[in-house]
């Protein structure tokens, strides 16, 4: 009985896109521009991570691949949260009708941006990946230059 009711509540909240609230939504517009901004930089900074690796010489280690991409998809994840910060309005909490407004396309484009959590974990995961084995690719050099 319990481990049914478990399942029917986790089944429950992951098909109600009410309560889905990936990223914060801001009331107040102050916070929000310097909250936009702040999406700007460090989405900027991510690119130039990227580029800077893809045009050196650590492009040709499998970690720094890994590393760099891990920038690139959270370079996508802070477009994805600005469009859907912008979007904000077209959430289901602005509108006071039970019924949301499936049939806008704006409101499909601000769902799918409440799901930016998939590109984090994504490029969190590419992080590890690629420190861990640069770690470890560390860690077999300096044993090496002990041995010799």
């Amino acid at each position: 009985m319990t481990r049914s009711l478990f399942f029917s509540s986790i089944l429950l909240i992951t098909l109600e896109p009410e309560i889905c609230l990936a990223f914060q939504e801001h009331g107040a517009l102050e916070g929000l521009y310097i909250h936009q901004l702040a999406h700007i930089c460090f989405g900027s900074a991510m690119l130039w991570l990227f580029f800077m690796i893809r045009r050196s010489d650590f492009w040709l280690q499998k970690w720094w691949k890994a590393i760099a991409f891990g920038g690139l998809i959270l370079a996508f994840w802070n477009v994805m949260t600005f469009v859907g910060h912008m979007l904000g309005g077209y959430s289901l909490y602005c509108h006071t009708s039970q019924s949301p407004p499936v049939s806008n396309y704006l409101f499909w484009l601000w769902y799918f941006t409440k799901f930016d959590t998939v590109a984090c974990c994504m490029s969190m995961l590419f992080f590890y990946l690629g420190l861990k084995r640069l770690s470890k690719s560390i860690s077999e050099m300096h044993y090496m230059s002990e041995k010799s």
